[in-house]
């Protein structure tokens, strides 16, 4: 009798998922031969089966156009692969007649029966698993994978499920639910890791297994001699306690002294190996992307940017100039592309340090606000430039408001700028800083020295400012082009005038 652990729901589950992944396989293949180039072995042709066919096509008759556009087609988005091509198929015989007699056609469409039908038989659940359930002895489930020092080592790949732990050190067993890799002596048995890894509601064909619940393979046979051989050749996947390792293994002699040691053999944690990798992959997405966008460019985020500095990257099994990747190392391997992440374990060897205003003058501040609002000055140049070209008045209202909205954004973008500076220094800063009088009042309007309250008095300090960011507004826009002027100037140092008053009404209140 089978032993029980799962319900007939999940055993049904499984052995329908191990049918799709069969199905899923022989499609593919089915796909492969009629659509790929022909082979041609000791004066045997075979697959090309829809190349041959137009060929023969061709030959037989005068519709040389019409096989062209059916070579031409391009798949249906609702079309599997191998629907598009066995549509091919039947569209290049339908361009013969019932009746034509040719000994390549007759073989040919022989030949491509025998293969479906051989290929069909081949993918039955109980046929594939009576040829491939002893290639499980290929097959290991691993933390720690052999073939990740080199790609031909024959070494032991190992399981690692132990509990103790350091959290001074980073080890597999830290990272709470490692993925478990697949390694294989042999990359074409692959498949059978794949059959192994089918599960549903939390349990894998492989839990199963090691709790000798193998009631799913009911589902394809009643012959229990022959799933008592499936199940002894799946078990070689996991259930092996002979341990090696291989001349192309990396080894260390630990000295124990008294002229003793222990040779070690290091293995590399693929697992921890994968949790670097999909780290690492976030980099890439939107978000990560949108965030380190906006701090190229001097802006605010509420995504943290994701950095790793002195980040290596080491091409563990490749070859033919970094582009081949060996299959038969580990599944994870490939998805990582056959590279290892290597983080730098350097600390520290200075303090950073803040950046200073105190050095800043009339022109570094100026130079900063160019680079601030870059995105700002183009959008309003660009703007500017669309009205010229089509003629139209830029004191219309909803124009106008337009154009102040956008000066407005660049008038901010300087304030941010002020108010970061006072973030970072002590008050009365500007005293020992490079900025003339009304700069410095621009900074720390709340000052009440006397230097800075006779300025306050003459009344003139926020006229100076207004009009320098008008001069260099100007500048900063196309003015041969634009031929901006007086008018231009007039109304920028308005703008910024208003824009300064509310701001130093702020500043003062807020001190």
């Amino acid at each position: 009798m089978i032993a029980t652990m799962i319900s007939k729901q999940t055993s049904q589950a499984l052995a329908k998922g191990i049918e799709v992944y069969l199905a899923m396989r022989r499609d593919k293949k089915h796909e492969d031969y009629l659509k790929s180039k022909p082979q041609k072995k000791k004066n045997v042709v075979s697959k090309g089966i829809n190349i041959r066919l137009a060929s023969i096509v061709k030959r037989l008759t005068d519709k040389s156009e019409a096989v062209k556009l059916i070579e031409k087609a391009k798949k249906a988005k609702d079309q599997t692969a191998l629907v598009f091509q066995q549509q091919k198929y039947h569209n290049f015989l339908e361009l013969l007649d019932a009746d034509v007699v040719d000994t390549e056609l007759s073989e040919l469409k022989a030949e491509n029966l025998q293969f479906v039908s051989e290929l069909e038989a081949q993918h039955k659940p109980a046929n594939w698993l009576d040829e491939w359930a002893i290639k499980a002895k290929d097959i290991s489930f691993a933390t720690h994978v052999a073939k990740l020092t080199h790609s031909s080592s024959k070494g032991s790949s190992i399981l690692d499920s132990s509990l103790s732990s350091d959290k001074r050190y980073l080890t597999t067993n830290l990272l709470g639910d490692p993925e478990i890799d697949t390694a294989s002596s042999n990359a074409a048995s692959l498949p059978v890791a794949d059959i192994l890894k089918v599960e549903h509601n939390g349990f894998s064909v492989l839990d199963c297994l090691k709790a000798e619940d193998v009631s799913f393979f009911a589902e394809f046979t009643d012959d229990k001699e022959q799933i008592a051989k499936w199940v002894q050749g799946l078990k070689q996947a996991y259930d092996s306690d002979i341990k090696q390792s291989y001349f192309l293994s990396k080894q260390v002699f630990f000295p124990l002294g008294d002229q003793n040691y222990h040779l070690l053999l290091p293995l590399t944690s693929s697992s921890l190996a994968q949790a670097l990798h999909n780290e690492h992959k976030q980099y890439f997405e939107d978000e990560q992307s949108l965030a380190r966008q906006q701090r190229n460019n001097g802006k605010f985020s509420a995504t943290p940017v994701v950095s790793y500095p002195n980040k290596a990257k080491y091409a563990v099994t490749r070859s033919k100039g970094n582009v081949t990747v060996h299959l038969n190392v580990s599944g994870l391997n490939k998805e990582r592309n056959g590279f290892l992440y290597l983080l730098s374990s350097q600390p520290p060897g200075w303090q950073s340090k803040g950046k200073s205003y105190c050095g800043l003058d009339y022109k570094a501040l100026y130079k900063a606000l160019s680079f601030l609002s870059k995105n700002e000055l183009r959008d309003l140049n660009k703007y500017l430039k669309l009205l010229k070209n089509r003629e139209l008045s830029d004191s219309q209202p909803a124009r106008a408001a337009a154009i102040t909205k956008k000066v407005q954004a660049i008038i901010h973008a300087l304030f941010d700028e002020v108010m970061l500076a006072n973030t970072v220094e002590e008050t009365n800063w500007t005293k020992a800083s490079k900025l003339t009088l009304p700069y410095q009042l621009l900074f720390e309007p709340y000052r009440d020295d006397e230097q800075a309250t006779a300025e306050k008095l003459a009344g003139k300090w926020q006229t100076v400012i207004s009009k320098d960011f008008a001069r260099w507004l100007n500048k900063q826009l196309d003015e041969r082009q634009l031929k901006l002027g007086t008018i231009h100037l007039e109304l920028w140092a308005k703008l910024f005038s208003q824009e300064l008053r509310s701001f130093i009404a702020i500043q003062e209140v807020s001190k």
